[in-house]
């Protein structure tokens, strides 16, 4: 069997990937993806990446966003997305994959149509609490669509829906006690991590630049800030401000760009707490690891959807929901105190309201190969 994979949701693609290396490797693999993740900034994605490593076929794509910006940006957005469902419908013939499995996400949708035009069965997921742009239009050319919530199935054919949960890497689960080579500090102070994802967020960024010399004092922080662009380097801004701390404050904090999934996990295992956006993949791990959160969501995506995400583990009591409209260096702080104060606490909330589906991956291959007529090995 051979399966086409692409989306805006890196992580869970990377989990499904690892289950078929694992327990299907005659399955072949292919992944239709960016170079950039921010074309105009000349931001690399992390895609071309993490399929290199993995053995995985990458096929350059790239298409229009969806429902964003002026009537210029629509327009030019609406011929990008025409000259994207060109370039997919030839890859199909070219490729020949027995289905397409989707992880949402604007690049995903000329190749859901393209995969229809070409009798190609889709299959697609949704991470989040509610449905993406990009399913909304994915779904009626989709044979079955894979959600992580129940509460999500109201927005999609009840026909098509199927309860998968939202896939997680395993090397995420692991409690891993060895440091990464590049983490060299000492005393017992917590650890805080901070992330904007992959890109990065400039409003943490600068909050936390903000607030470095009242956080250092207590934690010792390691701050993922986000790949550099044509316009900015949040790393070499970061950097700046480090220089002005005091030796033992500079010893105390590290920034990295990009943290891979075996360092992530090293942090999950040993972070007092995080601060973070609310994406659905990020949230899940954090629920799953039992990682005090502060979440930020990022005010503008679809549906509220990260403010969703965010409110449900805020209501577990396990994370603290902060709104960017009230995100000041004092709130942040004392948001962080309040965990630092009873981590505990946060912790077992947390674990009473753990979800995770185990099989997730499983379940989705399964979809896939019912969908393709394919009968496992």
């Amino acid at each position: 069997m051979k399966i086409l994979l692409s989306g805006g949701h890196l992580t869970p693609a990377l989990a499904f990937i690892e289950y078929i290396q694992q327990n299907h490797p005659e399955v072949e693999l292919y992944f239709a993806g960016r170079v950039y993740s921010r074309k105009e900034e000349k931001q690399l994605s992390r895609e071309r990446e993490e399929m290199q490593a993995r053995g995985v076929t990458f096929i350059s794509f790239s298409s229009g966003k969806l429902g964003q910006g002026n009537a210029v940006s629509l327009l030019r957005n609406s011929l990008r997305m025409l000259r994207g469902f060109g370039q997919a419908l030839l890859i199909f013939p070219r490729y020949k994959p027995d289905v397409f499995v989707s992880f949402g996400g604007y690049l995903a949708v000329p190749l859901a149509v393209a995969a229809w035009f070409w009798r190609i069965p889709v299959i697609t997921h949704e991470q989040t609490r509610t449905a993406g742009i990009a399913n909304n239009l994915i779904a009626p050319f989709a044979k079955k669509i894979a959600l992580s919530y129940q509460e999500t199935k109201e927005f999609f054919p009840a026909s098509k829906t199927v309860i998968t949960g939202n896939l997680i890497r395993q090397e995420i689960l692991k409690e891993i006690k060895e440091p990464p080579p590049w983490f060299k500090y000492q005393e017992k102070k917590p650890l805080l991590y901070i992330t904007g994802g992959s890109q990065g967020s400039e409003v943490i960024n600068a909050t936390v630049a903000r607030s470095l010399n009242v956080i250092l004092k207590d934690w010792v922080v390691i701050h993922q800030c986000g790949s550099p662009t044509k316009r900015r380097n949040y790393e070499k801004e970061l950097q700046r401000e480090r220089a002005q701390l005091t030796k033992a404050k500079q010893e105390r904090y590290y920034i990295k760009p990009w943290i891979n999934e075996q360092d992530l996990a090293w942090i999950y295992t040993k972070a007092t707490a995080v601060i973070s956006r609310a994406g659905a993949n990020t949230t899940h791990e954090l629920q799953v690891r039992r990682v005090p959160a502060i979440l930020i969501p990022l005010p503008f995506s679809h549906n509220d959807e990260q403010y969703l995400n965010a409110k449900a583990l805020a209501d577990t009591g396990g994370a603290i929901l902060l709104p960017q409209k009230d995100l000041t260096s004092e709130k942040l702080i004392e948001a962080l105190e309040l965990i630092k104060k009873q981590p505990m606490s946060f912790r077992r909330k947390l674990a009473k309201a753990d979800d995770y589906k185990e099989n997730a991956a499983e379940s989705l291959f399964k979809l896939a190969a019912e969908a393709a007529n394919y009968k496992p090995t």
